[in-house]
């Protein structure tokens, strides 16, 4: 794990060999801005940009997906300090979040998070004034993803800078000052909004995406795909669970809401995309799949597709992904490797209730029994020989299964254990899990949703928000309690020094 540190001057300039420098949002360049956005290109290419900086290692390329939140609260064998590529982690997963290796990371996901959205924003300051000019299928859906990517950047950023368990502190949460929302170009610094004002912007954001793409977005399948044949020229809208599509903002604007403990408006979206979906979705442009989604059930799920990419709502790309990962998940790591991130066999053995059919076990995690200690090593990333494309170097960020435990956690909180009992036994029915679950009162089924989270998303980080979010005290990766100083990332030293509270 290389660190590499990113700083933020005034604007971000996201400068990229792959799309030629062609963004730079400095004063200076004026003119340079006013030609990047004179045709409907140059907005797609800035959404484009926006992915590929989200594909980097300081978000989800690494820390983010199975870096820093993966660690800090699932119990993988502990790692040692010696390494200094690997240091970071180590004291990461001892949540020593002020160690110069830790704060580095930390560091990293706030500036390239903001980066993003400054890179969003510059784009979303010259959109509205070419509308006329542009095709409206481009309008609404470039618009519409330049929003979601704003909020999306800013809903994380609120997760780990700011505190957790907003459903029992609501008061103290929604005055209290937390991250900046940043929505427009300035040179000058952002004040800090209060939580309930950047909940409401995220939600706005969100709100505003939905209603621009729904009637245009391809995923939706408002109109048939020669509806696109004329924007689609360069492939923009190829692949759309690539891309933050509207089903991903309906998924963005649950978890928002989930986030908050509004439960009734997260299960709104959740249910619509299910709904949506199906037993499966898929669009095409003639021979040319641009979305499909479903749950995988077990025979789909091999070693050539253990990257789930086909359940995924929005997925990110990020270059060199078996490179990276080839050593924190090494099946095959020999006793003594301090890298390699593997999970204890009584650990594993009881999530799973020794399950010979749950495919999150037997085909999502490889049994090491030659090195001692020995051990699970999850094997989501493999991106090896014989992967096809459309699941190599892939990242879920959303996927289908999440929808289903909002939805199922949504009924079971207002009581209706019977369609929360529904939902849980479709996701663990793909699983293999054919005995399905019955008679559970609102208790016992939170307890299973909180178990099926964390055989689902292993090694996605997917648990450090399930955890905080419910005020979680204690967490498998630490004997003691958690308390915010667990759960909340600090602020950048710049920030405190510029005035900064947190």
């Amino acid at each position: 794990m290389k660190i590499t540190r990113y700083i933020i001057i005034g604007l971000t300039t996201l400068a990229l060999a792959s799309c030629n420098d062609w963004f730079d949002v400095t004063s200076s360049n004026e003119i340079r801005e006013k030609d990047h956005f004179a045709i409907d290109q140059g907005f797609a290419q800035s959404v484009t940009g926006c992915y590929i900086k989200m594909g980097e290692d300081a978000l989800y390329g690494q820390y983010v997906s199975y870096g820093l939140p993966e660690i800090a609260v699932n119990p993988y064998r502990l790692m040692g300090t010696a390494d200094p590529d690997h240091r970071a982690y180590a004291y990461i997963q001892r949540h020593l979040w002020n160690s110069v290796e830790a704060k580095a990371v930390i560091d990293n996901i706030w500036s390239a998070s903001y980066s993003v959205i400054a890179n969003a924003n510059e784009a979303l300051k010259s959109i509205d004034e070419k509308e006329s000019s542009m095709d409206p299928i481009n309008f609404h859906v470039i618009k519409g993803e330049l929003l979601a990517t704003r909020a999306l950047m800013h809903f994380n950023l609120l997760r780990y800078f700011g505190y957790g368990n907003w459903a029992n502190r609501k008061a103290e949460l929604d005055a209290k000052l937390t991250i900046p929302y940043v929505a427009t170009v300035e040179k000058h610094l952002t004040p800090q909004s209060s939580g309930a004002a950047v909940i409401a912007n995220i939600l706005k954001d969100l709100s505003d995406a939905a209603a621009l793409m729904k009637d245009y977005d391809p995923a939706s399948s408002t109109h048939e795909a020669g509806y696109y044949n004329d924007v689609d020229e360069e492939g923009f809208y190829e692949s759309r669970n690539f891309h933050l599509n509207y089903y991903a903002v309906r998924a963005l604007t649950a978890q928002v809401y989930q986030w908050i403990g509004d439960y009734a408006s997260a299960l709104t979206p959740a249910k619509e995309i299910i709904d949506a979906i199906g037993t499966g979705k898929s669009v095409t442009f003639g021979n040319v799949s641009v979305f499909t989604l479903h749950l995988m059930p077990v025979n789909e799920i091999t070693t050539t597709t253990t990257a789930l990419t086909r359940e995924a709502v929005f997925a990110i790309e990020t270059r060199g992904l078996a490179i990276k990962t080839s050593e924190l998940f090494d099946p095959n790591y020999i006793t003594d490797n301090q890298s390699a991130m593997s999970l204890n066999e009584t650990h594993i053995q009881e999530l799973f209730n020794n399950s010979n059919t749950d495919s999150r076990l037997v085909k999502l995690l490889y049994h090491n029994m030659n090195a001692s200690p020995a051990g699970y090593v999850p094997q989501k990333y493999y991106s090896g020989f014989g992967v096809d494309n459309y699941f190599k170097n892939k990242i879920n960020v959303i996927r289908l299964p999440e929808l289903y435990y909002i939805a199922a956690e949504s009924y079971a909180r207002y009581g209706d254990t019977v369609q929360a009992m529904e939902l849980l036994n479709k996701v663990r029915e793909a699983r293999g899990l054919y005995e399905p679950l019955t008679d559970l009162d609102k208790d016992q089924l939170l307890e299973e949703i909180e178990k099926e989270y964390q055989r689902e998303f292993l090694a996605e980080g997917m648990m450090f928000f399930y955890y905080k979010r419910n005020g979680a005290t204690k967490v498998p990766a630490k004997s003691g309690e958690m308390t915010d100083a667990d759960y909340v990332l600090p602020y950048p030293d710049i920030e405190i020094q510029s005035g900064r509270i947190q």
